[in-house]
């Protein structure tokens, strides 16, 4: 198993979908600034990011209620 494996493994769900999140957003302002006409592609990934956010906050909140 590589070392990456074994980091990810060690991570919180909560922690790996922020990293999710982190990595969708360097894409989406990827393609907005190389790609503008791609109008598509930016929302899916607009999309995606706001979807992983908003199951970030849930289970935070679920956290919290615990």
């Amino acid at each position: 198993m590589t070392e990456g494996n074994q980091q990810q493994q060690q991570q919180s769900p909560a922690q790996q979908l922020a990293r999710a999140v982190t990595n969708i957003r360097k894409v989406q302002n990827m393609v907005e600034l190389n790609y503008p006409n791609q109008g598509n592609a930016i929302h899916m990934l607009r999309e995606a990011g706001d979807l992983v956010w908003a199951e970030i906050q849930r289970m935070q909140q679920q956290q919290g209620q615990q």
